[in-house]
């Protein structure tokens, strides 16, 4: 996304934004958009269902569209495109900047883009073409090649003469990376080191020698963690031969680590499918439905193996009607705490907290949680049992305290037992080149719901000694 911090905007709140969107009046939309941060408009945006957004876009004008281009979704941008004049169509498409620019080309239908490639000057038809040879969600697909390189055998006044050339197409000045004859990435510096040095000083005095680089071809999660950790503004991007072909700037890192903690939520939900560029309340029910059934299905059917362990210990629970009581508590607890585990290891995974040398430790440590968290949850319920469990609950001519054994020893071995499911799934999905967050949460639901049965009743049938 373009810089926007140097222009002036009033501050103007979101919902004014959206009733001035509302009333569809090309004058009052062109007065906000002269006043509202184009961020706030993306929010604003977002507050629209699928039909009322149309709406909006069909009177948006094109010098508006062309400010707002690269903080509205690809589809919203197409939408309103497809409405405009060919002369319109190149202004909107001239404002956009690199990245954005591919990902709305990536949008349209594959025998559509050609005719708006067309339009594009031939410098920028160029960078889209290059840009678009990677897949999306690779480092490559997000970066921007408008980016300020100097070479290293200039002067301090060689190289401002250089950039002041690109100053109005580079995207980030405030990092300029060096480069040799071959485009390989030497270090960078910054525009201060510039500023104020004097102008025969040599590039290489003042260049930090950095190359920390990414690839191309390397998943977009990876490079957004890259800038995270290392604290950079802007992470070059090298192709195979090592060449510096582009960069990704920490706002388009804050978008990457965006969308793939959305995803990475939905998966853990059950939720299926490619959620898009849309909002919540842009996305159709029909959508909606698409994206959760699948899960819900599979996990319905998977319960009935639950509904098979009660029936096989029907005579246990017929004969101690008391034991009904703790039943959903023990299942409950075990998913909770099983899904607690299993998100604090996809957590750190998807940080790179752990490696497969680690499985081992994980398992340890969760090990170790779950026989501390189970032991005093299941103190605390046998104490609840033994005091405040009225009488009349109580089987007759059984000791109240083989019922606190029970309850007790099964809640413990469920939130054990739990946790190192937890802990394992994510790990194994890993190793199996699975997503982690698809198999965890959805397979732990239905693993601990079978195990709390088992343990629970089988304790009890085996305590209580009914054969």
């Amino acid at each position: 996304m373009p810089d926007t911090e140097s222009t002036s905007h009033i501050p103007v709140s979101v919902d004014e934004i959206v009733d001035a969107l509302r009333s569809q009046s090309p004058d009052r939309i062109l007065a906000i958009s002269k006043q509202a941060h184009p961020g706030d408009v993306e929010m604003a945006f977002e507050r629209f269902d699928e039909v009322a957004r149309e709406e909006v876009l069909d009177k948006l004008p094109a010098e508006v569209l062309s400010e707002w281009a690269d903080y509205l979704s690809p589809g919203d941008v197409e939408h309103r495109l497809n409405s405009l004049p060919k002369g319109e169509q190149r202004e909107v498409l001239e404002s956009l900047s690199d990245d954005e620019l591919v990902d709305l080309l990536q949008e349209i239908e594959e025998e559509d883009r050609p005719q708006y490639i067309e339009l594009l000057p031939e410098e920028k038809r160029i960078v889209s073409e290059d840009l678009m040879r990677f897949p999306e969600e690779t480092a490559g697909g997000r970066m921007t090649m408008a980016m300020a390189t100097v070479r290293q055998n200039l002067t301090v006044k060689e190289a401002l003469d250089e950039l002041r050339c690109i100053q109005n197409e580079a995207e980030l000045l405030s990092r300029i990376f060096v480069v040799d004859e071959n485009r390989k990435l030497l270090g960078k510096l910054r525009l201060r080191d510039l500023a104020f040095n004097t102008w025969d000083t040599p590039i290489t005095e003042l260049m930090d020698g950095d190359q920390t680089c990414v690839s191309v071809l390397a998943d977009q999660e990876e490079a957004a963690q890259m800038i995270a950790r290392y604290d950079l503004v802007a992470l070059p991007v090298v192709d195979e031969n090592d060449q510096l072909v582009g960069v990704i700037t920490h706002d388009d890192a804050l978008e990457i680590m965006e969308e793939e903690s959305t995803e990475d939520m939905e998966k853990i939900s059950g939720i299926g499918g490619d959620r898009g560029d849309l909002a919540y309340l842009q996305t159709s029910v029909l959508s909606h439905i698409k994206r959760r059934f699948g899960w819900v299905l599979v996990l319905a059917f998977l319960a009935l193996i639950s509904g098979w362990v009660l029936l096989k210990y029907e005579e246990v629970l017929k004969a101690y009607f008391t034991l009904a009581l703790y039943f959903p508590m023990i299942v409950a607890a075990g998913g909770n705490t099983g899904s607690q585990a299993a998100t604090m290891v996809i957590r750190a995974m998807s940080l790179g907290e752990l490696g497969s040398k680690e499985f081992g430790r994980v398992l340890w440590k969760e090990l170790r949680v779950g026989i501390l968290l189970g032991a005093m949850l299941g103190l605390c319920v046998a104490l609840q049992v033994e005091f405040l469990l009225p009488d009349q609950f109580m089987p007759e001519g059984i000791n109240s305290l083989r019922i606190v054994g029970i309850v007790g020893f099964a809640l413990t071995a469920q939130v054990m037992t739990s946790t190192l499911i937890g802990a394992l799934l994510p790990q194994l999905a890993k190793m199996g080149r699975l997503d982690p967050a698809v198999v965890a949460s959805p397979a732990i639901t239905t693993m601990v719901d079978v195990s709390g049965a088992i343990i629970y009743l089988g304790l009890a049938k085996v305590m209580l000694g009914v054969f």
